[in-house]
């Protein structure tokens, strides 16, 4: 509830400030400023302050004090976005072997091969027969 009441202050003190700032009458001119004779009217002394004036700087304060308070955090409830992505799915790890479970089946199946076999293959082999 506090976030739309902030956002309301805060939209109302934009229009605010925009109507206020266009309803100012404008100075001599800008052209007057670049001109070479010397005009005590562009940085002379102000006088007293117009209700127009004193408005557009509480509008002006206003609409900075909002934007503040906007962003905070705490306020919007918001997250940074570096914390708000969704957690990455971690895929389950292959059951790993312990070394002595896999060791006892490589000399479990070594004897299971015949002398037989082995000799047929050494014999075939033309290149490691002695001539």
């Amino acid at each position: 509830m506090l976030t739309y009441t902030l956002y309301g202050l805060f939209i109302l003190s934009c229009i605010i400030l925009v109507v206020v700032v266009l309803l100012q009458p404008g100075k001599s001119g800008a052209g007057d400023l670049f001109s070479s004779s010397v005009s005590s009217t562009a940085f002379g002394p102000r006088g007293t302050a117009s209700i127009l004036s004193k408005i557009t700087i509480g509008a002006a304060a206003g609409f900075m004090l909002f934007a503040l308070m906007l962003s905070l955090p705490g306020v919007t409830g918001s997250h940074s976005v570096l914390q708000s992505t969704a957690p990455e799915a971690t895929p389950t790890p292959a059951p790993v072997a312990s070394p002595a479970a896999s060791a006892a089946p490589a000399a479990s199946t070594a004897p299971a091969a015949s002398p037989a076999a082995s000799q047929a293959a050494t014999n075939a082999s033309p290149a490691t027969s002695p001539k």
